[in-house]
């Protein structure tokens, strides 16, 4: 798999490159470019990134919602110093960070048994089923 590499180059500038590791080792797909700013490095991965992508390359729907994840804010400091900033609200139903009490893999095989019925490869007359 792909990956965006940076790397300090002899001139000083950050060297943007798309790599992949091959058998344990870093092999360079393609030169991005060099930066010499921080404009010109936000660029640079901005271009790295749609390099990567591939229109071409579908999304398989399998009716599972992306939900975002929900990170609390740092507290401040007790002496907050010059400025006076007024601490976080605590999230409504939430008594402490989260733990897993327990994992399933029933609702993964389940998608993905979805999803090999839904393309039609239950259809193959597998004996191996």
């Amino acid at each position: 798999m792909a990956f965006i590499r940076r790397v300090l180059t002899a001139s000083g500038a950050t060297g943007v490159q798309i790599a992949e590791y091959v058998r344990g080792r870093q092999r360079i797909m393609e030169h991005v470019g060099s930066a010499h700013t921080e404009a010109e490095l936000g660029v640079l991965l901005e271009r790295a990134r749609e390099l990567l992508e591939n229109p071409a390359q579908g999304v398989l729907e399998l009716g599972v919602e992306r939900t975002p994840p929900v990170k609390n804010l740092v507290a401040p400091a007790d002496n907050p110093g010059l400025f006076d900033i007024a601490r976080p609200a605590a999230i409504p139903g939430r008594k402490g960070p989260a733990r897993v009490v327990g994992t399933d893999s029933r609702l993964l095989f389940n998608a993905l048994a979805w999803a090999f019925t839904s393309l039609k490869f239950d259809g193959l007359g597998d004996e191996a089923r």
